[in-house]
């Protein structure tokens, strides 16, 4: 009788900590979660399987962490949103672009990560030299769902390059972009990736490809236009035969997660990955170096309480 008794009260008492402190897990349970990406040629989706390796080999609360392949940012803010994934990675443009800005109650943010540099990659000696320059031309933008999809298309239209009529847009995957323009079927692609990129290391070793560089009035008029596209610099030597910096803007955005993801759970994912960035930067990706762990992120989507915590403790908050 007593072990009945003793199971009972152990019952009673994990009933109370899950009804009376919020983000309270099961007591025992193991989560298994997901995390949003991207494609498989970006950052986004090695960037999230690292995470994932990590939380699982770091939290014994974390029984399975999984990137999952989609096409993107806007696809992840609306998985999120509904609660049918549990993190993922978003460029806030995307999100801008699409007109959700308002519309996702569910979505949590967790820190800032890297931003998604933006590569307009054409050929060598195409004489193209300015956006201006792709009128006329085949173009691979990225695909529908996706951050870099609406922000290539807000940037073509502020310098006066209409998408459905100026050039012929192909609405695709960055890697079949990619594909053909090695093949020589297209004339430019864009993508939107942390440097460096493997699929545009690759392009650089099978064509001679140019990547466009911006001058400063051209970024700053798409930053006063688009604040979450601000500038950046690809340090010359990132390529092949890329013998000066390239200037040019990315796409910053959070490390997002839903809103009903357990306080505590949350809390340990942020301390984790903060503790380990050194460790991801080095056997993941490099682009891992520049997440920045701040408060500030609530301006984009409202912080998590987890992150919160984690922020206070840490004295950021």
């Amino acid at each position: 009788m007593k072990g009945r008794y003793h199971i009972l009260t152990i019952g009673i008492i994990c009933t109370l900590l899950i009804i009376f402190i919020p983000g309270f897990g099961l007591c025992g349970e193991k989560y298994k979660l997901t995390i949003a990406t991207g494609g498989t040629g970006g950052t986004y989706y090695p960037s999230g399987g690292g995470v994932g390796e990590l939380l699982r080999s770091k939290l014994d609360i974390v029984e399975a962490a999984t990137a999952e392949v989609t096409a993107g940012s806007v696809e992840n803010a609306q998985l999120l949103n509904r609660g049918k994934t549990d993190m993922g990675l978003i460029c806030w443009i995307g999100v801008v672009g699409a007109n959700l800005k308002d519309k996702l109650p569910n979505l949590r943010t967790m820190f800032f990560i890297h931003g998604s540099t933006v590569h307009w990659a054409v050929g060598k000696d195409s004489g193209i030299n300015t956006l201006l320059d792709l009128k006329g031309k085949k173009v691979a933008l990225d695909a529908p769902g996706s951050a870099g999809l609406v922000s290539s298309e807000l940037v073509l239209k502020l310098f006066g390059v209409d998408p459905d009529r100026d050039i012929k847009a192909l609405r695709i995957k960055q890697s079949q972009g990619a594909d053909a323009f090695k093949d020589g079927r297209i004339d430019a692609v864009f993508g939107d990736v942390g440097y460096p990129n493997s699929t545009f290391m690759e392009l650089t070793t099978v064509r001679d490809v140019k990547i466009l560089s911006f001058s400063d009035s051209d970024l700053n008029k798409i930053y006063s236009k688009y604040p979450s596209l601000p500038k950046e610099t690809i340090p010359a030597g990132t390529y092949k035969n890329q013998t000066a910096d390239i200037n040019t803007y990315t796409e910053a955005g959070p490390f997002a997660c839903r809103a009903d993801l357990p306080d505590e759970l949350v809390y340990q994912i942020v301390k984790t990955i903060h503790q380990n960035q050194k460790w991801l930067t080095q056997n993941v990706h490099q682009a891992i170096g520049r997440w920045q762990f701040d408060p500030a992120v609530g301006n984009l989507a409202p912080l998590h309480p987890g992150a919160a915590k984690y922020y206070k403790e840490i004295g950021l908050l």
